[in-house]
């Protein structure tokens, strides 16, 4: 008898399929197929139990996501265990799962909060009863789609990568569990051995992340004098890039192609644009690219200053140039 059908769940439990809402999660991450996702049912809140080991140390203010279910209804439906399969994996955590919950949440724990919060009686959820055996792949589960959502805390993902790490062994196969990179485990974990100091400007958001995963590998007595080199040197690539913008002398108007005469050819797009984005070929711009990395120093410099000096629009046409170059 399965863990399901001891508990009595209803029928539609019973027709899930075999896939997980972990593999979900990865799957679309990496545009797997999700042939046999888990259906969705509806629950009331009451029978579900916020997860005692949620990676997130605080849901934070959940204001503006209540309003979002109440206005706009449930796009995500919240993945569950059933309370007896997550106590085989955590017994010690009885005495802190909610009194009369039959159900766990274990990803989306903040949509099931801020539906208490607008007063929505049901949500949707996914069943699913091999989230986990124990509690690392608990864990795991969880955090797999807070990473590929990219809205956990930078320090809750840390501590969180840090324990998937004792199990996985390696930065490089606890990088492939999660379909990430070695550098980018490598980045996140850095941030733990921040000061205490820095570590709180980091959560109040006083100190960039990017710069902060470059300085959390130093000594504690030289990270401050770190970060601060870092951000000057940022401030100075700042000033030179503008300094650059405005010294160019202005651009020729182009006349339209309805306006100008038969034997006047406008000028290619290539010689009036970003010689990044509008090159003439992947060679140009790959020289170009290579260019603007010595300029920067280093690829996190680099990214630093797209993230900072960039629109969202240009970033997405670059990334899309680039992968169609590989």
């Amino acid at each position: 008898m399965s863990k399901a059908s001891a508990l009595g769940t209803g029928s539609s439990f019973a027709r899930a399929q075999s896939i997980s809402p972990r593999r979900a999660a990865i799957d679309a991450a990496t545009a797997a197929p999700t042939e046999g996702a888990l259906p969705t049912v509806t629950l009331p809140v009451s029978l579900i139990s916020l997860n005692p080991r949620n990676p997130r140390s605080s849901l934070g203010d959940l204001t503006d996501l209540a309003k979002s279910l109440r206005n706009h209804g449930q796009k995500t439906a919240i993945s569950i265990m059933s309370r007896l399969a997550y106590l085989e994996a955590n017994p010690e955590l009885a005495e802190d799962l909610e009194q009369g919950a039959k159900y766990v949440a274990i990803d989306g724990n903040s949509r099931l909060a801020a539906a208490r919060e607008a007063g929505i009686e049901e949500v949707k959820v996914m069943l699913d009863e091999d989230l986990g055996s124990n509690p690392d792949e608990i864990l795991e589960s969880a955090l797999v789609a807070n990473v590929h959502r990219q809205d956990l805390d930078h320090l809750d993902e840390a501590y969180a990568l840090q324990q998937l790490l004792a199990v996985h062994g390696t930065q490089e196969a606890l990088a492939a569990r999660l379909h990430r990179s070695q550098g980018w485990i490598s980045q996140r974990l850095a941030l733990i051995g921040l000061t205490p100091e820095l570590k709180q400007k980091l959560k109040s958001g006083q100190e960039p992340a990017e710069l902060l995963r470059q300085v959390g590998r130093k000594k504690p007595e030289e990270q401050a004098q770190q970060l601060q080199m870092l951000k000057e040197q940022r401030a100075k690539r700042k000033i030179s890039s503008q300094a650059k913008t405005t010294s160019l002398p202005p651009k020729p108007a182009t006349p339209s192609p309805e306006a100008a005469p038969d034997h006047v050819t406008p000028a290619p797009a290539a010689t009036r644009q970003d010689p990044v984005v509008d090159g003439t070929s992947p060679e140009e711009r790959q020289k170009a690219l290579r260019r603007y990395l010595q300029l920067a120093g280093d690829p996190q410099a680099f990214v630093a200053d797209l993230v900072e000096s960039c629109t969202p629009e240009y970033r997405q046409q670059l990334a899309e140039l680039l992968l169609n170059d590989l």
